[in-house]
Parts: structure tokens; sequence; C-alpha cells
């Protein structure tokens, strides 16, 4: 029986770590909907397995977005996921303007069975300082409930974490940072709540004045990201066997992949105005790789498209040596030449057939079909 590339690794995984996480849709990669903006209500956060903890509206972006929830670029900054393709987002602080007040926003999951009295458990999870984010705060944490709440309003949740991360500078790492703790369990908690549990007065906070004007709405909060939330259990019992069972591919959007059928490829960029490609590029043409690497029977062909702008000559030649150029990266990357074909088709295939500049943006994409 041959096992997909993915379960391949989720099995390496599972051997060196031997412990089931507990929580639900940890990375977020599970949705409902591709997001197309930021929530204004707190119904409008529908992720599986998490909702907001009071009235403050949290926000999800996935790679599988055309719009400011897109992964890496979005409304809040720029930043690839921690892992996968999504993450979530929330406000830990905001400035008073004219009466105190300590907007919070919280996200809030269930886990897959309760905790057991007495066991130990690793907690963790990851957040990232968005990088339109004016301010930066010094505290984060994790709360754990035998059942689920909501608060009235979107202050701050009156209970004091589990898990609580607090420094002695606010935070200003670039990178994602991690937020982890062993913990024994009193037994029967079930929930998990992240955000910050402390009011205003006493957050410290500190503001990165070389952000201003990237986004109106973040000029007077701190607003973190927040992507991989673990909880498993120290004190293991023996683990039964898995049964190596073949999990089909999937695209970004959640789609099977299958052969004769057309995928965008997010996030593929070039150098201004030549064929020059990005380091963005890379994670996406890594798994193109990948899944070619999986499927060897597969062929490949690329499809390179420009917006209208420029002669039919020039974007004919453009989207070839674009199309090109991918061929060439994946040829780097062990596919063999005669597996992969490319096509330039310059602005005659456009998506969308307008002259505004995100319709442009999305017309210049690179395309894969998948032959068997």
């Amino acid at each position: 029986m041959k096992v997909s590339w993915g379960l391949m690794i989720w099995l390496t995984c599972f051997h060196f770590t031997q412990a089931q996480n507990l929580v639900v849709n940890p990375s977020f990669e599970d949705h409902l909907r591709c997001p197309n903006n930021f929530s204004t209500s707190s119904k409008d956060f529908v992720v599986p397995g998490w909702k907001s903890a009071n009235s403050g509206t949290p926000d999800y972006f996935h790679q599988c977005s055309w719009g400011d929830c897109d992964v890496p670029f979005n409304w809040a900054g720029e930043s690839n996921a921690h892992s996968g393709f999504a993450y979530t987002g929330i406000y830990v602080w905001n400035r008073p303007s004219s009466k105190p007040r300590s907007y919070r926003e919280y996200i809030q999951g269930e886990l897959k069975e309760a905790m057991k009295s007495g066991k130990r458990y690793h907690i963790e999870f990851y957040f990232k300082l968005a990088s339109y984010s004016v301010y930066t705060v010094d505290r984060i944490g994790l709360l754990l409930t035998d059942s689920a709440f909501t608060m009235t309003g979107d202050q701050t949740v009156p209970k004091n974490p589990t898990l609580s991360l607090i420094r002695s500078e606010p935070f200003t790492k670039n990178g994602w940072d991690i937020a982890e703790i062993n913990y024994v369990a009193k037994g029967g908690e079930k929930y998990l709540t992240i955000g910050n549990f402390f009011d205003n007065l006493t957050t410290q906070f500190t503001s990165l004045e070389s952000r201003k004007g990237k986004s109106p709405m973040l000029n007077g909060s701190a607003y973190v990201y927040l992507d991989d939330v673990e909880v498993t259990l120290l004190d293991k019992d023996p683990l039964p066997e898995i049964a190596q069972v073949p999990v089909p591919l999937v695209w970004t959007d959640g789609q099977e992949i299958k052969p004769e059928e057309t995928y965008i490829l997010k996030n593929i960029q070039f150098e201004f105005d030549r064929y020059i490609l990005l380091p963005v590029s890379f994670p996406e043409l890594n798994r193109l790789a990948s899944i070619l690497t999986e499927k060897s029977e597969w062929k490949a062909e690329l499809n390179g498209h420009t917006d209208d702008v420029g002669s039919e000559e020039y974007n004919l030649e453009l989207s070839r040596n674009r199309a090109q150029s991918v061929v060439d990266y994946l040829k780097s990357k062990g596919i063999a030449a005669d597996r992969l074909t490319m096509h330039g088709h310059g602005k005659q295939r456009p998506l969308i057939v307008a002259t505004d500049e995100t319709s442009r943006f999305l017309n210049r994409r690179v395309e894969v079909r998948f032959l068997k």
C-alpha cells in the first residue's frame, strides 16, 4: 500500500513525540470558509474548534484568502504561519481614548478530552507581534477551565491565567515566540482561553514609533498573531499502533488535488517587471515539488499569465519566462525535466476582466495543471 507524503510526515512526528495533541484544530488549518476581511463582530470569527471568549472580535488569516486576511500579507502585517497556512490574531492591549478601558480579545477552544487529575501535561502556543502593530506589551497567557464561558462586553477577562508569560521587557522579537508550561491537572479541565488577562493599569507597554501609519487600526494598539496551540499528556499510557491509511493530498484551499485540474500557485512573486523569483515564493514551490515527488507518476504543466499593462508581444515573452523560472526551480529540487512543461499566455486569459490594481494583481499569476 502506498502511503501519502502528508501521512508520512505525520507518522514521523508521531514517532518522535509519541504524544497526542488534545487541542482541536491546533494550527487553525481547518476552516469553513476563506476569510476576506477582519472581524467586526465576535460572530464573524468562525473557525472549527474555536470561538471568541467575550464580545471582542478575533480575526482569522489563511493563505486561501485573496483579501485583507491573506497569509503572508494581510491588514495587520506580513508573516508566514508558524506552520501550515493559517493563524489567528487578537488585540492584547489598546490605548484608552476618553476614559480608562481595557479592550481585549480572546480565543477559546475545547480539548478532545478532559484532563486527568494528577497527570502532567505540556502546554504551549506560539505568538508573534504583528508587523504593523505600533505598540507592544510584556505579557500574554492561557487559561484552563472545566467549562466554556463567554464574558459580556469586550473588557479584560477577570481570571488568573494558568500559563502567564510576563517578560521584563515588552515583546520585540520579529519572529514567532513560544509560551509554554508543564502543568499538573486538577482534573476536568477541558477548555483553554488565550489572551492578555491583565488590564491596562497592570500591563506594561511600549510604542514602536517606526510602525505608525502602516495600519490605521493598529496605531493605538498591540496586536499579536497566534498559531500552533498544543496540550499533550506527559504521563502517557501505552499507545496503540496506528494504521497507515492513505490520506489524499489537498491544495491550500482544502480541495483534494486531482489530475487534469488547474490550481493557482499562491504567493509566487517576481522582481518588478522581471522573471527572477523572490524568496517569498519558495514555500509554495517547495510544496509543489513535494507533491510531484509524492505523485511520481504525474507530470506538471506550468502556465504563466500577466496583467493587461504592456504590449501583447512583451507580455507573452514575460509570461513564458516566469513559467520557465518555476520549471527551473522545480528541476533544482530534483523533479525530472521530462515531467515539466510550460506555456506563456500573456494577457490573453485574465481571471477578471477589469483594469483596477486589484484585478491586475489577481491576473498576474502562475498556474499548475497535473497530468497523469
